[in-house]
């Protein structure tokens, strides 16, 4: 009986304990949850609020409300789903009310629910990382280090376009000129936004890093415009005790801008830190402690049949060259080397092996002067027996050839333009050559090479040899026949192929686009000012090169126009009323086109007349422009106003036939009667027709440099200050200023022409006094402002010391002779040299001392007194040349671009 009680009694807490599980997951099911409880979020993100409810509840409607809208808004987007959206920074609560039953019964009571779910919307951010330095012409990316919304936008704007300019979208900043500028980016998503600047630099050049490669020889990586760094640009100090060590010269590689390299009087081998400084950056670099780590030679491999020079390379641990020097001419003290062949000859410094896979010995020591307590040495350290191989010169050389005229002759390989391409018909195109062997060393012997074209039909060659004028580039003449590719082929001494060089002939140069400098001007068409505007067309062929064209090849025909009485058909260049005319007979680039508003025949009548300026070839139009010339008549009895106008707003100051007589400027004060110009205002001028009757009086034109300083004011009574010389200022007291900017007498290559305004932007402020008075003290005082830029595209000259010693010249008895000798001038396409070959060089001055202390100038290079007996060098620092074509010539200035010394005797 106990027995069967305990068992029903097992069996009764058994089913409690069975129907308690589903009890409790009724009671969980029974609560209404949010997905999420709180989220974070940027202004216009959002997140998506899900509302779960057991499966039991009967009916539920779920709404939702923000405390805060301005901060965070609510939408429903479907039955249990609530998209939560922030609009600005701050908090929000949004209230979730879940309104359900849990029968359906009538009598079922309804329920509510609410949940609350904290949005907040955080505060956009903006900072800026990126280079705070950048060079002319290059870039830097400034970016947002800090995390925001992917909506967000953010906008870049620099504060002056003319040092920096940045693009909106990317925060690429292009420096444009030297200076400063600040960077602006805002940050902008919804209502929210934060800025934050940064300041940024722009230099002439940059220097990155540097790094030793020689004792005294240093290789940086530079950016901006390297080729024009000078050597006394760069300053190297000691950081110990502050001694600069003077750079000697600075050379540029000519594949790679940025990669410059300069050397110093004196090999650095202290192992001391020094700062090297160019345009205000400073990059340290620890330099060679001068201990010897290893030795060789400089080659391995020798061009068979060939002689070539074998040296002796010691370097330090870090791979800093400290000694290299040529077989025979070693430091005995310093350094044991042999160097000894059964196969062929040591000549002097120089290897010759007779064939391919002939060997010689060389072994180098450097000798630490240590010996041990037996007097062995101790610290030596050598190269070990080497073995130097000659090869196939087919293995060792590169052949480099370019496609130039003739005026390449007188360039540097490196400075020829790449090009292996010509047309049909060009005429005095020349293949330049230049063959390097394994090492980057060109070599001597071109007379064991011949070349001819593969195929004829397509290009011929003017000769078979590379031959050269002394220091000019080994060169072939070459014809194009027809379109097509051919090959030069290089063949060495035994006819046998060692080279190939695929040149392109390409159909004969056609014009093909036409640009111009304006597309629309506006004048006035009053019979006292005869306005005009020049319109200056110029042509590229279908390679995108420049291309002359004849005058009479461009047709400019008007399209149409508005002005009464006018017929666009009627308007033409000849005939007694000009409307336009033609550069008359000339074959160049660039052909102007003018356009008239009245001439000593017809004023042309007011209104819109567009122009279209073709290219014709065999009465077909190849290209064209279409110019738009605004005609307006001043009316006699509208509002009168006055405005100062120049007809130029920019001048070059670029001499040459081509430019000469581009760089004048004329300034006027004019009368505008509704605002169009109606006559230039001269003294005694009527400027008001009421009865005080007011006249001019005077007129005074002033003109400041960028800097602020005046350069003219014909109110001056400096007779300094106005009298540069030459044409320079032409001022009629009774009108308009007419500017010069470069001398009037530039017109023969006989007279140098003068530039009397630097590069940069000039203000123009006219002073006009007025009254009805001679009494000036009644006079009426009005102001009138302007500008123009003048710029100078004048190309630099390389100047380079091709002898460093005239020891054994003949009389050199000054300065001004030494130099003649020494020096060779690239300019342009043409090259300035003593040799007979080369333009003659015309010295203009000299800048430099001697080594006896005598400073040379311009006064005193030509003195034979300034060279003693104690004169045994010179150093040039500046040289001033006259450069020019058949009509016109002009003084440029250059530094050496190498060693500035030159030694005499």
């Amino acid at each position: 009986m106990k027995s069967s009680k305990k068992v029903l009694a097992f069996a009764l807490a058994a089913a409690m304990v069975v129907t308690a599980v589903p009890a409790t997951n009724a009671q969980a099911a029974s609560t209404a949850k949010l997905s999420a409880k709180k989220a974070t979020v940027y202004s216009e993100g959002y997140k998506t609020v899900t509302v779960t409810t057991p499966k039991s509840w009967k009916s539920v409607k779920v709404t939702a409300t923000s405390n805060k809208k301005s901060v965070a808004t609510v939408k429903k987007t479907a039955a249990k789903k609530i998209k939560v959206t922030g609009v600005k920074p701050g908090t929000a609560k949004v209230t979730v009310k879940v309104t359900y039953k849990t029968s359906t019964k009538k009598s079922a009571k309804t329920k509510t629910k609410k949940l609350t779910y904290t949005m907040k919307v955080a505060k956009v951010g903006v900072a800026l990382s990126g280079e705070s330095v950048v060079a002319i012409g290059n870039t830097t990316k400034l970016t947002n280090t800090k995390k925001n919304s992917s909506r967000a936008k953010i906008t870049y704007t620099s504060s002056d376009d003319t040092i920096a300019k940045v693009d909106a979208a990317t925060g690429v900043v292009t420096g444009v000129k030297a200076g400063k500028a600040t960077i602006t980016a805002k940050i902008t998503v919804g209502k929210d936004s934060a800025e934050t600047t940064k300041d940024v630099e722009v230099k002439k050049y940059v220097l990155k890093s540097v790094a030793q490669t020689k004792a005294d020889t240093f290789e940086t990586s530079i950016t901006g415009a390297t080729k024009e760094i000078k050597a006394s640009e760069i300053t190297v100090k000691n950081t110990e005790n502050n001694v600069v060590v003077p750079v000697k010269s600075v050379s540029v590689d000519s594949k790679d801008a940025t990669k410059v390299t300069f050397t110093t009087f004196a090999g650095l081998t202290d192992g001391k830190t020094y700062d090297v400084t160019l345009d205000g950056t400073t990059k340290q670099v620890v330099v060679s402690d001068g201990k010897v780590a290893s030795v060789n030679v400089n080659k391995l491999t020798v061009p068979v049949a060939t002689e070539t020079e074998i040296k002796l390379v010691s370097k330090d641990a870090n791979g800093v060259v400290l000694d290299e020097s040529a077989y025979g001419s070693q430091d005995a003290s310093k350094y044991d080397f042999s160097l000894t062949t059964n196969n062929g000859y040591v000549n002097g410094s120089k290897l010759y092996l007779n064939k391919i896979g002939d060997t010689a010995t060389a072994e180098v020591t450097y000798k630490s002067g240590k010996y041990d307590q037996n007097g062995k040495p101790e610290g030596n350290v050598t190269s070990g027996k080497v073995t130097i191989t000659a090869v196939d010169q087919a293995t060792v050389n590169n052949f480099g050839v370019k496609v130039a005229d003739a005026n390449a002759q007188s360039k540097k390989f490196d400075k020829i333009d790449a090009n292996t391409q010509l047309a049909v018909d060009e005429k005095n195109m020349y293949a330049y050559f230049q063959i390097k062997d394994a090492d980057n060393n060109e070599v001597s012997n071109y007379y064991n090479y011949s070349v001819e074209s593969s195929d004829k039909n397509v290009l011929m060659l003017g000769g078979s040899t590379l031959n050269a004028a002394s220091n000019s580039n080994h060169r072939v003449l070459v014809t194009p026949v027809k379109a097509g590719t051919a090959y030069i082929l290089i063949k060495d001494k035994d006819n046998k192929i060692v080279g190939s060089v695929a040149i392109t002939v390409v159909a004969k140069r056609e014009v093909a686009t036409m640009d111009v400098d304006k597309t629309t001007a506006t004048l006035s068409n009053s019979a006292s000012l005869k306005q005009d505007v020049t319109v200056t067309a110029s042509f590229k062929d279908q390679y995108a090169k420049d291309i002359k064209v004849a005058s009479t090849s461009l047709k400019v025909t008007c399209l149409s126009t508005t002005a009464k009485n006018v017929k666009a058909s009627d308007i033409t260049d000849n005939g007694y009323d000009t409307y336009f005319n033609i550069d008359p007979a000339t074959s160049s680039n660039k052909i102007k086109v003018n356009f008239f508003a009245w001439d000593d025949h017809i004023t042309i009548p007011e209104g819109t007349y567009q122009y279209k300026i073709a290219y014709m070839k065999d009465g077909k139009e190849v290209c064209a422009r279409v110019i738009t010339i605004v005609i307006q008549k001043p009316n006699t009895n509208g509002t009168i106003a006055f405005g100062i106008d120049v007809d130029k707003n920019e001048v070059d100051n670029l001499v040459d036939k081509d430019h000469k007589d581009d760089q004048t400027i004329t300034i006027a004060v004019n009368e505008l009667r509704n605002g169009v110009a109606s006559a230039q205002l001269n003294k005694d001028s009527v400027v008001s027709d009421k009865d005080n009757n007011d006249k001019v009086r005077k007129i005074d034109y002033k003109i400041e440099d960028k800097d602020g300083k005046t350069v003219y004011n014909s109110a001056s009574s400096d007779s300094k200050l106005n009298t540069v010389s030459g044409c320079a200022f032409d001022f009629d007291v009774d009108g308009a200023l007419t500017v010069t900017t470069v001398s009037c007498s530039a017109v023969t290559a006989n007279v140098p022409a003068e530039k009397y305004f630097a590069p940069g932007t000039y203000k123009v402020t006219a002073t006009v006094k007025t009254g009805n008075s001679t009494d000036d003290s009644k006079w009426v005082t009005k102001i009138f402002t302007t500008t123009f830029t003048v710029k100078d595209s004048q190309p630099v000259g390389t100047l380079t010391i091709e002898k460093d010693s005239v020891k054994d010249v003949a009389g050199i008895s000054t300065v001004e002779d030494a130099v003649k000798n020494a020096v060779k001038l690239v300019y342009a396409d043409k090259t300035y040299s003593a040799d007979t070959n080369d333009k003659p060089l015309v010295i203009v001055s000299v800048e430099g001392i001697t080594n006896d202390g005598t400073k040379i100038t311009k006064d005193n290079f030509k003195n034979a007194s300034i060279i003693t007996s104690n004169t045994t060098e010179i150093t040039i620092s500046k040289v001033t040349f006259t450069v020019g074509d058949d009509e016109t010539s002009v003084n440029v200035e250059a530094s050496p671009s190498n060693s500035q010394t030159i030694t005499l005797k």
